[in-house]
């Protein structure tokens, strides 16, 4: 028996392995459902059949479980589909690669653990009861429609999230910008020493030594930087300064976990590429 149909454009790139899917684990819920699906145009079909219920199953709850295999399907299949919709309405003018980046950033915010166990979760529920009540009058729904037209409040709130990921991109194409400044700074200077060795304390300080692990005098440098006082450094700024000033041909790091900013290594390494290695010495290094 014929209990419902959905029409889905083939823009959603859901196909019917993804909708199954879905639809899996409506046993669990006392409803077995059988599938066959036809193309028309850009539109595939997948008649829903009852092939079997428990007893206590009224249609009733069998529309209440196909809205929430809906509402699953739009919040966990279609989310690429909508993102890219809303970056072509309101930042077209980024290029298609740009496009991709931010699109694959704002579907990072929403799979943050935060956003699952939250906003999606939140957005399933809402979506399945604006599903609930629209097939209550109807035996069909188009999932593209029924985006466009009845969860427009759902789109603007993507609308947000993906203002957020072009903010995101932004900065991470400006540091990209940065990083790539950095390394040319570094290519035309000659090296003014073979090895530097930076050791980081508990207290995050960067203390900088020559191969022979002879501390750098403050004379030695007082030129680049005046943060450095007998070979210790207290700013990742001024660390990065002396470090591009220096050009060392080897940085050689000890005791990283030390270091209260992650991000200024991954930046280090980034600018000096192979230049730089993690060691631990077990004179200069605490196990």
């Amino acid at each position: 028996m014929q209990i419902f149909s959905i029409a889905i454009s083939n823009k959603l790139n859901i196909d019917e392995k993804a909708l199954m899917s879905v639809l899996k684990n409506l046993p669990d819920k006392g409803v077995r459902i059988g599938i066959t699906s036809s193309v028309f145009k850009d539109l595939a079909y997948y008649e829903l059949r009852l092939e079997d219920r428990l007893p206590f199953i009224k249609m009733s709850d069998e529309r209440e479980i196909i809205a929430e295999a809906i509402s699953d399907i739009i919040v966990n299949k279609a989310m690429g589909w909508i993102i890219g919709k809303v970056i072509e309405k309101y930042y077209y003018y980024f290029d298609h690669k740009e496009k991709e980046e931010i699109k694959k950033i704002a579907y990072g915010i929403l799979e943050r653990e935060e956003n699952i166990a939250t906003f999606k979760k939140i957005k399933k529920d809402e979506i399945s009861r604006k599903v609930r009540d629209f097939i209550e009058e109807t035996s069909h729904i188009d999932i593209e429609g029924f985006i466009n037209f009845r969860l427009k409040n759902f789109i603007g709130e993507i609308g947000e999230v993906v203002d957020k990921a072009v903010d995101e991109f932004l900065m991470q194409k400006e540091y990209n910008e940065f990083v790539g400044l950095l390394k040319y700074f570094v290519e035309l200077q000659d090296s003014k020493l073979e090895v530097l060795n930076v050791v980081v304390d508990k207290t995050g300080k960067f203390h900088l030594y020559n191969e022979d692990y002879e501390l750098l005098s403050s004379e030695y440098i007082k030129e680049m930087t005046g943060e450095l006082q007998e070979g210790i450094v207290t700013d990742e700024d001024a660390l990065m300064s002396i470090l591009i000033t220096i050009a060392p041909k080897k940085i050689l790091f000890h005791s990283s976990s030390y270091l209260k900013n992650k991000e200024i290594l991954d930046t280090i390494k980034k600018v000096f590429a192979d230049r730089v290695e993690i060691v631990c010495s077990e004179v200069k290094c605490e196990k």
